[in-house]
This record gives C-alpha cells, sequence and structure tokens, in this order.
C-alpha cells in the first residue's frame, strides 16, 4: 500500500529538481550548496517526519534573506537577487514541515524558479522541463485534493495507477494549446534580461579591436560564437570574417570608416554557407572568406568585406552567405596608402631596424614579406596565453624578450612591420577553424576560435597572411586545437541545440508572416480549373461511393438467410408506422401485438416457428415471408 503522502512528496521533489536544475548554474555558490544539501536533508526529514526547521525559524530566515537581497538589488543587478532569493525561499519550504498549503506554496516557487531561468538563458533543457514540470504540478495538485480529504489515505498499486493515468491526461490539453499558440503568439528570441554585455574580462572572443598587452594571460572560451551550415572543406580554408581594423593608435589597432574602395573577387571555388549567429549586442555578420553577398537579412557592405547587420542582433539570425574559396579580392581605384601605411610615432628602434635592414635586402614586396616570415620563424616565436608580454612595448618584448604570445601579438607585429617596409597593410578580426558535425552538416566555432590575420596589399591585390602559423609550436597548439573532431556525444547534443535554434528559437514574428505567405501560394497553386474541379469530385465521389457498396455487400454477405429476412422486416415495419427504431429488448410476437397488425403477428409466428425449428426452413417459406414483408411495406390488407 502507498501512502498518499509519500505520492505527493515523490511528485514534489520531482518538480522541485525540474525547477532547480536549469537555475542552477546562475545561483551564487553558497546558495548552489544550500540548495543541494536541502534538497538531500529534506528527502530523508520527509521520510522520518522529523524536521530540520521550525515553523518560526522559517519565517526569521524568510525575512532574514528578504532583506539580504533587498539590498543588493538595484537597476543594473535585479535578475540575480530575485532567482538567489527564489532558490532559498524553495529551500525553507523543504525543510519545514509540509501541509497542504505548503505544498502548493513549493508549486509556485518552483514554476517561478523555472520561469526566472529563462530570463537568463534560452537553452533546450527549458523545453522538456517545462512539459515535465506541467505533468508534475497538474498530478501533483490532484494528489493534494486526496490529501486535503484523508492525510493518512493509503493506495493499492492498481489505485496509484488508476489515479496517476486519469491525472495525467489533464495536462495533455494544456500541451495542445501552448503548442497552437506558438505557431500563433509573438514571442522572444533572447534570454528577457540582457546579460550580453558582460565586463571586459580576459579571455579570448570576437572583438572589435587588437591591444597586444592588456592581458598577461588569457583564458580559453567555450561559447557559441556561430554555426555554418555548408559542404566540408579544407582546414586552410576556414577563416570567418569579421571585420577589419586599419588604423593604429599606439599599440591599438582600430577600424576606422573611410572612403570606399572600387574591388572586385577574381577566381576562387564558389561555395554557400547558411550562418545561425546567437543574440548578441554586436552588428557584424560572419561570413566565410572571401564573401561576396549575403542573403536573408538587412546589411550594410563595406569595400573591405566587412559586412554590418543595420541594428544591433539581439536576437538570433540566419543568413546565406555567397564566398569564393581561394579567391582574391583586386583593387580597382587607387587604395588609400596613408591610412594602410601609418605607423605610431613611438616605434621600438629594434622594431625599426628590422624592417630597415628588410627594406635594404629586398627591393619588392613578395620579398619583403618573404624575408618577414623568415625573420619570425628564426625568432622560434611561440604560441601561448599565459606569461604574455605587458603593455609597455608589447610588439618589442613579443619579438626580442618573451617571444611568446597569442594571434593578436603575432598579426599586430607582423602588420606593423609590413608597414614600416612600406607595404600597406590591415588586420582581419573573425574566426580560424571549426569542428564540423557531420549528423546537421555545419561547422561550429566557438568563442576559443577567435583569430586575428593580416592582409596586405600586393600587385593591387589584398592577400591573406596568417603569421600565427609561423609560430614554432603552431602544429602542436593552434592548428591542433582548431583542427579537433567533435565527439559521439558532443556532435548529438549540438545537433540538438542547432534543432532547437532552427525549429524554436528562431521561429519569430517574421517567420510566422512568411509560413502565412507560404501557405497562401500553396493554397493557390493547389486550385486548378473548374472543370478539372469538377472532374475530380465526381471520382472521388464515386470512389467513396463505390467504397460504401463494397462494405455494405461483405456486411450483408455475413448475414445468414435468417437474419437477413428478419432485417427487412424490421425495416418495413419501422417505414409502415414511422418507427425511430425498434428496441433490442422488444420481441416479434410482443411488437406485432402492440402493432395490432395481424400480418405482423403472423411473420413473428412463422419466422418464430422456423427459427427455432418446429417447421423447416425452405425456399417456399422464404418466398411467402418475403411477400409478407411487401405487403406490411406496402400497407395492403
Amino acid at each position: 500500500m502507498l501512502r498518499i503522502k509519500t505520492l505527493l512528496d515523490i511528485l514534489t521533489y520531482l518538480v522541485v529538481a525540474l525547477a532547480v536544475i536549469p537555475l542552477f548554474p546562475w545561483l551564487d555558490g553558497a546558495v548552489q550548496l544550500s540548495v543541494v544539501v536541502v534538497f538531500c536533508a529534506g528527502l530523508l526529514a520527509d521520510r522520518r517526519q522529523r524536521y530540520l526547521l521550525a515553523p518560526r525559524l522559517a519565517t526569521v530566515l524568510t525575512f532574514a534573506f528578504f532583506a539580504i537581497y533587498l539590498v543588493q538589488l538595484n537597476l543594473n543587478n535585479v535578475v540575480s537577487p530575485v532567482i538567489n532569493l527564489l532558490a532559498l525561499l524553495l529551500c525553507i519550504r523543504l525543510a519545514t514541515e509540509k501541509q497542504g498549503r505548503h505544498y502548493l506554496q513549493i508549486f509556485v516557487l518552483a514554476l517561478f524558479c523555472l520561469a526566472g531561468s529563462s530570463l537568463l538563458s534560452l537553452s533546450m533543457l527549458y523545453l522538456p522541463a517545462l512539459i515535465l514540470m506541467i505533468f508534475g504540478v497538474t498530478i501533483g495538485l490532484v494528489v493534494l485534493t486526496f490529501f486535503q480529504r484523508d492525510p493518512s489515505l493509503r493506495l493499492n498499486r492498481a489505485q496509484s495507477t488508476s489515479l496517476l493515468k486519469t491525472a495525467a491526461i489533464l495536462p495533455i490539453g494544456s500541451l495542445l494549446l501552448m503548442l497552437a499558440l506558438f505557431f500563433v503568439l509573438p514571442r522572444t528570441q533572447f534570454p528577457l534580461w540582457n546579460f550580453l554585455n558582460p565586463d571586459a574580462s580576459a579571455t579570448t572572443g570576437f572583438s572589435e579591436q587588437v591591444r597586444p598587452g592588456a592581458f598577461a594571460s588569457n583564458a580559453t572560451s567555450k561559447s557559441l560564437a556561430f554555426r555554418a551550415e555548408c559542404e566540408k572543406i579544407g582546414a586552410e580554408d576556414l577563416y570567418w570574417r569579421g571585420t577589419v581594423l586599419n588604423t593604429i593608435e599606439g599599440s591599438t589597432w582600430k577600424r576606422t570608416i573611410h572612403k570606399q574602395e572600387a574591388t572586385q573577387l577574381v577566381g576562387g571555388k564558389s561555395i554557400t554557407c547558411t550562418i545561425t549567429l546567437p543574440a548578441t549586442d554586436k552588428q557584424f555578420l560572419f561570413t566565410l572568406d572571401r564573401p561576396s553577398k549575403l542573403d536573408g537579412i538587412q546589411y550594410q557592405h563595406h569595400s573591405d568585406q566587412v559586412f554590418m547587420a543595420r541594428q544591433a542582433l539581439r536576437k538570433s539570425v540566419s543568413y546565406r552567405c555567397e564566398s569564393r574559396l581561394g579567391g582574391a579580392l583586386q583593387v580597382l581605384s587607387t587604395p588609400d596608402t596613408k591610412l594602410y601605411l601609418d605607423v605610431p610615432a613611438n616605434v621600438s628602434p629594434q622594431v625599426q631596424q628590422v624592417a630597415d635592414r628588410i627594406q635594404q635586402q629586398a627591393k619588392t614586396p613578395q620579398q619583403r614579406i618573404a624575408l618577414l616570415e623568415e625573420f619570425f620563424l628564426q625568432q622560434q616565436l611561440n604560441y601561448a596565453t599565459t606569461d604574455l608580454p605587458g603593455a609597455t612595448a608589447p610588439i618589442e618584448q613579443f619579438l626580442f624578450v618573451k617571444k611568446r604570445g597569442y594571434c593578436e601579438f603575432f598579426a599586430s607585429s607582423f602588420g606593423l612591420l609590413l608597414r614600416l617596409c612600406d607595404i600597406p597593410a590591415r588586420l582581419v578580426g573573425g574566426y580560424h577553424g571549426g569542428e564540423y558535425n557531420n549528423f546537421g552538416g555545419y561547422y561550429l566555432i566557438t568563442e576559443d576560435l577567435a583569430h586575428v590575420w593580416v592582409e596586405a596589399l600586393v600587385d593591387e591585390q589584398w592577400q591573406r597572411i596568417d603569421p600565427s602559423r609561423l609560430a614554432a609550436n603552431a602544429s602542436t597548439t593552434l592548428l591542433a586545437a582548431r583542427q579537433q573532431g567533435l565527439s559521439l556525444a558532443k556532435r548529438t547534443m549540438d545537433s540538438l541545440e542547432y534543432l532547437w535554434t532552427q525549429m524554436v528559437i528562431s521561429y519569430d514574428f517574421n517567420t510566422q508572416v512568411s509560413l502565412v505567405r507560404a501557405s497562401g501560394s500553396q493554397l493557390k497553386n493547389l486550385v486548378p480549373r473548374t472543370a478539372t474541379l469538377i472532374r475530380t469530385g465526381l471520382i472521388i465521389l464515386a470512389l467513396l461511393l463505390g467504397g460504401a457498396a463494397v462494405l455494405w455487400l461483405r456486411a450483408y454477405q455475413r448475414l445468414t438467410p435468417q437474419q437477413r429476412l428478419l432485417k427487412r422486416y424490421q425495416q418495413a415495419v419501422q417505414q409502415r408506422y414511422q418507427l425511430a427504431n425498434i428496441p433490442s429488448a422488444s420481441g416479434l410476437v410482443e411488437l406485432a401485438m402492440e402493432l395490432d397488425d395481424p400480418r405482423c403477428l403472423t411473420f413473428a409466428r412463422r419466422y418464430s416457428a422456423m427459427l427455432y425449428g418446429k417447421q423447416p426452413f425452405n425456399s417456399a417459406e422464404y418466398r411467402d415471408l418475403n411477400s409478407l414483408i411487401a405487403e406490411i411495406r406496402q400497407g395492403q390488407s
């Protein structure tokens, strides 16, 4: 026998788990510990009926937590205090004795906790958690009504199963309504609270400027940058273009909007990618280098192949990008050489000496680039993210002292030396590499793949140069990190996440409008000419009638001759006396006497005698009874 309270406790803790798991990563460390401890201790306390907190102490703690988090509340910090307070209130309720209203309070707090997680993340885990929560709370409320009537009630296995099955039917209507409303109501594609502008931190990732030496070390982040759905391509071509940095201020490279240059793409292999960006506060549209055009989004196109959305991408977007792998960007107009040759006034003498020596040894740009690459190889520079050069003379320290740095150091120093060698140069910021998911047919690009490389103007063409590949340990650090494969579990999970993004997160008002328009067009295309429509209708009607006739014949043939005779008699009586139906419990003789019809009485007696063997059933008797049925139908005397 199962106690009703035990069943209610099981449902309650399942609901609490569903509410807390999506919220758990966002809670403070102390609150996370409290949730885990109280959850486990609460289970044990409910089983032993010995609770951790007395009602008065629980009230005191409630007011104390309210006061603590109310002090932390301000316009810049709203969600964090609220979700931590909700989690702690849930802990208090789990740690105290539970009556009917307490269970109801736990269900309400759990719903608020799950809703709070949507303020911070739109993970695909939210959907199954929400569906299970609806079932858990609904069934819990049904069980709670039984608990309120009799807390000591016990159910056997059959009763428990029947109760749960009946209660589980109730949420199905809610889920169907949710599904219908999903296609109709407007929705958000990003967390309701904007956590997309965190404080500057020393983590790798795409940046709008390059400032080597800003941090002594950089930590990698595996957070999603974007996904690119396309065919699998070579690792040497996996350069995802974001921005171009063309101006040096001190040791910082920035982007300056300058006059448009006339350019054209020549050569290369054409390829199309569908890129899906998560919500962000930036406007950069990443493309596979070298891009030619975009579809599916409004954008601004600059001559240096930088594509910008017309407004901040505060929701997930998808667009198509056409690119030319291996193509060359040819400059048709006179380039702004002053912009691309400008260098800081405080260039290190040691760096200047390297540039002077290269200029003396080589006259053409190609020869100078080759000598510059040879210099980088000779310096035995290492790609690293720790123990980096400081902000004071970072290029000099990188090239001659520490000889270690990440892509910003390699690109900044190489770009500066190109300009000192009288070769127009600029930096390109974006991503390099990506992990291909063959389940979904797309590349997964994460923030740790953020990269900076160099473009040099040689023979009126912008050539891509990646100085980071000149690192002595490039094969074991830079290249290895950008060519590792996805495990089976990660491919599966990320495919589901991508499907969630495409089908749910990216489903917005514009998609709704497009769906309605597409449906209208398809309906118009489905409407044929009038003659075709009539002919099709007649064919369908004939098929339906033919099918009905076949079914009727099969059913009729399964009847015995006596049953067919009785069926015709009943139909005749109903027609003659305008009866809606003949009661199944009514006997033939009893019916005939009620109708006061001698012919019906004759049929009833002869049919009964024939049916029960008092009179043999032969063709002559069958014809006589059929004639009697015809008389009854026509009302003849």
